[in-house]
């Protein structure tokens, strides 16, 4: 009865991990000796295909299907649709194909055949538009051609064979990558003025990733808030520095201590060749007040592509503090809106994340008197931050939601396990927001 339950597990194990494999979006690229990394040492791990399949991240599954040589004319010298390479390339059955032919067709033996060059291009992309798979076709331009070698001639590039695809590209309602443009200045990285070195392929990967995508490679992500997203990086001194006081040399405390750190940590390590900076601009003790004041120099200079933002904690303590009547919530939405009116304003593709405040009746926060109050207030600031992000459509995460169900799910864990002093989190704690922050701001 234990081995059958055995096989039964580890049958349903690999059903599930086949299952998996297929969920992942399939790309194609389809191309010459560029694509398939000729002069690269390393080409399965530095080609530009190899780049993009690591970009792309566990999504996603590439495959070279560069041929050295080889035309897109059927006429050419090595025609790649007479190649095995190219039904393989169609077995495959793709989600996406990245189709960079031309090159090779620049040479004068090729070239005399350039009437058919459209309707060869046509042939291949219905070949592709047959299948079953119904994939994403891209079209390239080819890299620049530093200098006339083995034939290949970038005038003739430039002058016929960009505008043929551009002609095909609109016909069919296909989309196209320009891997022109982005390396006419890069002939250092062309060693023979034709093939890319690891870096150059990296451009080429470059290119392609934010096409297929819509991501920029080298996003600017930016966290601002109060002390817990502050963590003391740069030397803050518990909030008595300013940002622009702080160390911006020490690689070791750039991010603080905190879930900002741990947010940063997976996507540089993970995601190597995104390029992507981050950015902490939290500062201990902060309130929206506070944010309002350094907006321009800390959040609008800083010109991020993803703005993630986590206030509140200390507007209500300051509110408690001072005893005033009641908490001017429309006040304090009306004012949070307002900073992101002008950020959007400046940059209207910007992601926005915000975060919710929270509060636990964990350490000296359970004896205070007033708790019953806090609490009441954080929950409402948490209402207003969610009907916020609706607004704006920006990722909303529930900080307080997800400590609810942490202390709810653990009961017997030290009261002070993931939040120390009923506002500031653990390392448990930190991890935890930051999981919920990757799993929920996904991929930018």
């Amino acid at each position: 009865m234990k081995r059958f339950s055995f096989l039964l597990f580890l049958a349903f194990f690999c059903l599930v991990q086949l299952s998996a494999q297929e969920a992942k979006i399939k790309v194609a690229c389809v191309g010459n000796s560029i694509t398939f990394g000729a002069g690269i040492e390393d080409r399965a791990n530095h080609s530009y295909p190899s780049v993009l399949g690591r970009m792309l991240g566990d999504g996603y599954e590439v495959a070279n299907f560069g041929f050295s040589s080889r035309t897109l004319l059927n006429k050419g010298d090595y025609p790649y649709m007479k190649e095995t390479m190219y039904q393989d390339a169609l077995n495959y059955l793709p989600n996406v194909v990245v189709i960079k032919l031309g090159t090779n067709d620049s040479k004068p033996q090729n070239w005399k055949y350039k009437e058919e060059y459209p309707k060869d291009m046509e042939t291949m992309v219905k070949a592709f538009q047959s299948l079953s798979s119904k994939p994403k076709i891209y079209l390239c331009y080819p890299a620049t051609a530093f200098s006339i070698q083995w034939g290949i001639n970038d005038s003739v590039i430039v002058a016929d064979v960009i505008p043929l695809i551009d002609k095909v590209a609109k016909k069919m309602g296909l989309e196209v990558i320009d891997l022109h443009a982005p390396t006419k200045e890069l002939k250092a990285l062309f060693p023979d003025d034709i093939h890319p070195n690891p870096q150059g392929a990296a451009v080429l990967a470059k290119e392609v990733y934010q096409v297929i995508t819509g991501h920029k490679v080298g996003a600017r992500v930016l966290f601002i808030g109060d002390s817990i997203t502050d963590g003391n990086w740069g030397g803050g001194d518990k909030g008595k520095k300013t940002s622009a006081e702080r160390n911006f040399w020490d690689q070791n405390h750039i991010f603080g201590s905190g879930y900002m750190y741990l947010c940063a940590a997976h996507y540089l390590g993970t995601y190597s060749d995104r390029n992507y900076q981050f950015f902490n601009r939290g500062i201990s003790g902060n309130t929206l007040s506070n944010l309002e004041e350094r907006w321009q120099s800390d959040a609008l200079d800083m010109n991020p592509d993803v703005l993630s933002i986590l206030i509140g904690t200390n507007d209500i303590d300051g509110f408690l503090r001072n005893k005033k009547a009641s908490f001017d919530f429309v006040g304090w939405e009306k004012r949070y809106r307002a900073l992101l009116d002008r950020s959007l304003s400046k940059n209207p593709n910007l992601k926005v994340v915000l975060c919710s405040p929270f509060i636990a009746k964990t350490g000296k926060m359970s004896k205070t008197a007033d708790f019953e109050l806090r609490d009441s207030l954080v929950r409402q600031a948490v209402a207003v931050v969610k009907k916020i992000a609706q607004d704006y459509h920006a990722t909303f995460l529930n900080y307080q939601q997800l400590f609810d169900g942490l202390f709810y799910k653990y009961p017997a864990a030290p009261d002070t396990y993931w939040i120390w002093d009923g506002i500031h989190p653990t390392a448990a704690g930190h991890d935890k927001m930051s999981e919920l922050w990757i799993e929920k701001a996904v991929d930018f």
